[in-house]
């Protein structure tokens, strides 16, 4: 009875897992001037700065960066590339990159 248990335990988190990696998988890249940083660093406004590349049209894009990756801190008039994905109406980041201060000399 444990080893069914238990077995069913390591299979659930199995497809949790995989779950979680379908979001990386799918993710998708949005770069623009960054506009303005709001809600405690939460919240980042990126201009449509590239807009036959990017794939959210109009002006301006808005991300949930509470739970990414964040390099050098985003600020206003700095170029940003941000990787997330859309959930339940909202743009979830993954990974924010500042490309204004990003240096990729190595030293």
């Amino acid at each position: 009875m444990k080893k069914i248990v238990l077995l069913s335990i390591m299979l659930l988190a199995l497809v949790f897992a995989a779950g979680c990696l379908d979001k990386a998988d799918e993710s998708l890249v949005y770069q623009g001037a960054c506009l303005q940083v709001d809600n405690g660093g939460h919240t980042l406004v990126l201009a449509n700065s590239q807009p036959e590349r990017n794939p959210i049209k109009g002006d301006k894009a808005t991300f949930d960066i509470s739970k990414a990756k964040v390099g050098l801190a985003p600020e206003v008039g700095n170029m940003i590339r941000v990787a997330y994905f859309p959930d339940k109406g909202k743009n979830v980041a993954i990974k924010v990159m500042n490309v204004t201060k990003q240096d990729l000399r190595k030293k």
